[in-house]
C-alpha cells in the first residue's frame, strides 16, 4: 500500500506544482540557450526532442483503451469540430488580426505559418492530464496530421502565393509516425504485457506512475524548446514583442469560443478537452522547419515564439479543469480515475473503477 502511496503522491505533486515547474524550465532553458552554442549540437537536440516528445506519449498510450477507439468515430461532431477550428478558424482568424495590427507581411506569413500547421504533439498529453477523451484526442492528431498535407501548402498559397513555399509532405507523415503512431504501438503493447503479467489489480496499482512520467517529459520538452530558441528569440526581441499581440488573442479568442461553443452544442467534458487542445495547440516544431527550409529568418521567429504562449495558455487551461468541468454540469474532479487507497479493500477500490468506467461508455 505504502508503494502505492507513494506513486499518487507523487502525481499530485507534479500536478500541484505544475505552473513553478513549468516556469523554472522555461527561464533556466531560456538562460542556459543564450550562454551556450546550441546549433553546434543541432542534431543532438533535435534526436533528444523527439525522444522527450516520445516518452511524454508513450505513458499516455498506455492509460489508452484501443478498444474504446472505434467508438470515437461516432463523435463526429466532435471531429468536425476540432478540425474545422484547427486548419479553418485557425489562420482565418490569425490572418484578420495580423491585418487589424498592421503587422509586416513576412512576420504576418509567418503568424499565419505557426497557427496552420497541425495540433501540437502535446496535445494527447494535455487530454491525458487533463483526464479528456484520450482516444478522441488521438483520432484528431491523426487526422490532422493527415489533411494538414493538403491544407498547410494550400492556406499558405492562398496568403502568399508570392513566395512560392515547397511544404514537405514526408516531413509531416514521418511527425505523425514519429510522435503518435509509435507511441501508440508500444504503449499498447505495454499495456497487454502488463495485464497479462500483473493482472488487473497489480496494474491499477502502477497507473499513477504513467502521468507522473508525462509530467516530467513535458517539463523537460520545456526546457529543451526554450533553450533551442533563446539567442532567436533575444536578438529579435522587439519583433517577437510586436508578433505576441496576434497571438495572445489567438488563445485567448480559441479557448473562450471552443469553451462555451462546445457548451452550447451539448459537448461533454471529456470530448471537449480532446476538442480544445487539439484544435487551438499548434505544433511549431513542423512551422518551423517549413520557415526554415523556405530561407525566411523573419518569418521563422513566430513560430519560434509560440511556445512563450501555448506553454502557459494550455497548461493554465489544464489547471483550471476542475473549473471546466463544472461549468459542464459534471461533478467529479479531474484525477479522481486514480483509485483512492484509503479504500478498506483493494477489491472496494477495482469496484469503484469499474463502476465509473462503465458510466463513461453511456
Amino acid at each position: 500500500m505504502e508503494n502505492k502511496s507513494k506513486l499518487v503522491a507523487l502525481k499530485e505533486h507534479l500536478d500541484k506544482f505544475l505552473p513553478l515547474y513549468v516556469t523554472v524550465a522555461i527561464i533556466a532553458g531560456f538562460i542556459l540557450g543564450l550562454h551556450m552554442n546550441v546549433k553546434a549540437h543541432s542534431s543532438l537536440f533535435k534526436t533528444l526532442n523527439m525522444i522527450v516528445v516520445i516518452s511524454m506519449i508513450y505513458p499516455m498510450m498506455v492509460n489508452l483503451r484501443v478498444e474504446a477507439l472505434k467508438d470515437t468515430f461516432k463523435l463526429w461532431k466532435s471531429l468536425l469540430i476540432a478540425l474545422l477550428v484547427g486548419l479553418v478558424f485557425a489562420p482565418l482568424l490569425v490572418y484578420v488580426l495580423a491585418l487589424m495590427f498592421h503587422i509586416n507581411p513576412s512576420l504576418s506569413l509567418g503568424l499565419i505559418l505557426a497557427v496552420v500547421v497541425p495540433c501540437s504533439s502535446m496535445a494527447i498529453a494535455y487530454t491525458g492530464l487533463s483526464d479528456g477523451n484520450l482516444e478522441l484526442g488521438t483520432i484528431i492528431v491523426a487526422i490532422s496530421f493527415t489533411l494538414a498535407i493538403v491544407t498547410v501548402p494550400g492556406w499558405l498559397k492562398l496568403f502568399a502565393s508570392a513566395y512560392h513555399l515547397n511544404v514537405s509532405a514526408w516531413l509531416l507523415i514521418k511527425t505523425i509516425l514519429i510522435v503518435v503512431f509509435i507511441p501508440f504501438f508500444f504503449g499498447y503493447l505495454t499495456r497487454i504485457y502488463l495485464l497479462k503479467r500483473v493482472g488487473k489489480e497489480g496494474f491499477i496499482k502502477i497507473k499513477p506512475l504513467f502521468p507522473s512520467i508525462s509530467l516530467l517529459g513535458m517539463y523537460t520538452i520545456v526546457f529543451l524548446i526554450f533553450m533551442e530558441k533563446a539567442k532567436l528569440i533575444y536578438a529579435k526581441l522587439n519583433i517577437v514583442l510586436i508578433a505576441l499581440i496576434p497571438l495572445v488573442l489567438y488563445y485567448v479568442i480559441g479557448l473562450l469560443f471552443l469553451t462555451y461553443f462546445d457548451k452550447w452544442i451539448g459537448l461533454k467534458y471529456k470530448d471537449h478537452m480532446a476538442v480544445v487542445f487539439t484544435s487551438i495547440g499548434k505544433n511549431e516544431g513542423t512551422a518551423m522547419a517549413i520557415a526554415l527550409s523556405a530561407g525566411m529568418g523573419l518569418m521563422a521567429v513566430p513560430p519560434a515564439i509560440v511556445p512563450i504562449l501555448q506553454i502557459p495558455f494550455l497548461i493554465g487551461y489544464v489547471k483550471i479543469a476542475n473549473r471546466i468541468k463544472m461549468l459542464y454540469g459534471e461533478t467529479q474532479l479531474v484525477g479522481k480515475f486514480v483509485p483512492d487507497y484509503s479504500h478498506e479493500s483493494l477489491e472496494d477500490a477495482l469496484e469503484e473503477v469499474e463502476i465509473e468506467e462503465e458510466e463513461e461508455k453511456f
